[in-house]
């Protein structure tokens, strides 16, 4: 580009003087249109890619607000922007319900990434569940690509049990165990059970679900096919000898060191939402999702099993972070998180989620209700959230411990104090006295859609942190109330290693729990007639 800006202006400069060489010798009319001809080149390639470039949106701009810095003079600012550098690290939002930090600034800030990132895709994340929240997000133009939903049956289907074999192994761990600082030892018999085991599935070169792993671990036949299978692929054999060790030990010692396990994994694939968690060939395919800039929407009420589908959604998410972020980031589009009151979502190993995604592109942003939704966090993670992110967006809070919380976190600024002596010798002392920038009762009487910013910015070299009380502008999602929800849908599980339909085909939850009493009442009775039962021979 600005090598030919250098030719251009040498052909310009040569136009010109031939121009005025011309009418100087030989006086042609032509030479003023010429010249006028040459000024307007010069404008074309100099002076509009520059007001292009001034005129591009650098951020998420919010319009007028007032300036307190220092409350005692108080400054207006035409157009106050949030940078989309700060946007880069986090927002935080905190307001009571009504006070429009849904629609305001959750939506409103997805909305506003096309402006500053327009190759950006994004993932949202409801907890509340509330159905209006997703009509006003397609009615302001934002209809996502995905939408899965814990409940509602126009969600789209994931498959659970894809990924890098670690990833799953991590993921399952969390899902079927859970996180503990404890150690027992059925926990670790369980881990133990899933290091052993999943790499014979996702090392079939078929797609597999979460079906497939409970009747390989509950019907014996299954485990035998299973190894058969993979001796057929070649294997890594010391893998094959750690399962085969497995399958080795009787059905009641199985079964017994796994019930917990099974209790788990029978929630995911049993029921109505069973179909959308166990398809061989998904709707969503999260990598791709990311790297094509697309958009999703997690309708995720709060209940312990939406709980349970979101952190397996959070795991999918942080891998792909690690691979934005080992691969390098360098000229990736941000990918935003957004978390819409997600307290009773967070879990133990949220931290390093939120940790490597801010260093992968792909900013989270949180909207909490008051300081006690705050306080379900740790409070490790809450003073991480308060260190990394940039900006935070305080909308109408009631509560005492609120206030004083929001107060702590806006900081505090210097103001002059004056004080007499009653002394014997009168005199005036000039002091500085450190005070709140928001007072109580102001947070109290904010309107909907007014706020407080706390945020970053970069003037001349130098880092500031600007206070404004702004009033957000919402989305314009005229007629939401017509928006239909995504249309009821009927997920094939498709084609892979289809254990269920071969061996537990028309299973309820009821005959799987009939199904594991009698393997272990068959085992049983067998060793007392002195038998040895064929499921216990080696497979």
């Amino acid at each position: 580009m600005k090598a030919m800006k250098v030719m251009l202006m040498l052909i310009v400069s040569v136009l010109v003087l031939d121009a005025f060489v011309a009418k100087y010798f030989f006086n042609l009319s032509w030479t003023l249109p010429g010249v006028s001809l040459a000024l307007f080149i010069v404008s074309l390639v100099f002076i509009r890619p520059r007001k292009m470039k001034n005129s591009s949106v650098q951020g998420w701009v919010l319009g007028e607000a007032l300036e307190l810095s220092d409350p005692n003079h108080p400054v207006l600012v035409k157009n106050a922007m949030i940078s989309k550098k700060a946007l880069n690290l986090g927002v935080i939002a905190m307001g009571a319900q009504g006070t429009g930090k849904t629609e305001s600034v959750i939506l409103g800030q997805s909305k506003a990434i096309k402006g500053y990132s327009p190759h950006s895709g994004f993932a949202l994340f409801d907890g509340k569940g509330d159905i209006d929240t997703y009509k006003k997000f397609v009615a302001m133009g934002e209809k996502p690509d995905y939408f899965f939903s814990s409940e509602l049956p126009g969600s789209d289907s994931i498959n659970l049990f894809v990924g890098e074999t670690s990833d799953v192994i991590d993921r399952l761990t969390t899902l079927l165990i859970g996180e503990t600082t404890s150690t027992t030892f059925y926990a670790d018999d369980q881990r133990a059970v899933l290091a052993r085991l999943l790499p014979l599935f996702l090392n079939l070169n078929l797609p597999v679900n979460l079906k497939d792993l409970y009747v390989g671990l509950t019907v014996p036949a299954a485990g035998r096919d299973l190894l058969k299978a993979s001796r057929a692929l070649n294997l890594d054999p010391s893998v094959i000898q750690f399962a085969e060790a497995w399958f080795d030990l009787p059905s009641k010692t199985r079964m017994k060191n796994i019930s917990g396990l099974l209790n788990r994994l029978i929630v995911f694939i049993t029921g109505p939402h069973a179909d959308r968690l166990n398809c061989y060939a998904p709707d969503i395919d999260f990598s791709q999702m990311i790297e094509k800039g697309q958009t999703f929407y997690a309708h995720l009420p709060l209940t312990a099993f939406s709980r349970d589908v979101a952190i397996a959604i959070i795991n999918m998410f942080e891998v792909e972070a690690r691979k934005r972020q080992l691969a390098g980031t360098e000229g990736l589009d941000v990918y935003p998180l957004f978390f819409d009151d997600w307290s009773g979502f967070f879990h133990e190993g949220f931290a390093p989620f939120s940790a490597r995604c801010r260093s992968a592109e792909m900013p989270l942003s949180f909207g909490f209700q008051s300081k006690a939704h705050l306080d379900a966090v740790s409070h490790t993670f809450l003073n991480a959230l308060d260190d990394t992110v940039a900006t935070k967006i305080i909308m109408r809070t009631q509560g005492g411990a609120t206030a004083k919380y929001v107060q702590q976190m806006l900081c505090e600024f210097e103001t002059p104090e004056i004080t007499q002596s009653d002394s014997v010798v009168r005199g005036e002392t000039l002091s500085m006295r450190k005070e709140y920038r928001i007072d109580p009762r102001q947070l109290r009487e904010l309107n909907p859609g007014e706020a407080y910013i706390s945020t970053l910015q970069e003037e001349e070299g130098e880092t500031k942190n600007p206070l404004w009380k702004v009033q957000l502008q919402r989305p314009d999602f005229t007629g939401w109330q017509k928006i239909l929800l995504p249309s009821a849908k009927t997920h094939e599980m498709g084609h892979g290693l289809n254990f269920w339909e071969k061996y537990m085909a028309g299973a309820d939850m009821k005959s799987l729990e009939i199904r594991i009493k009698e393997v272990l009442e068959q085992d049983k009775g067998l060793k007392e007639a002195g038998y040895t039962d064929e499921e216990d021979q080696p497979c």
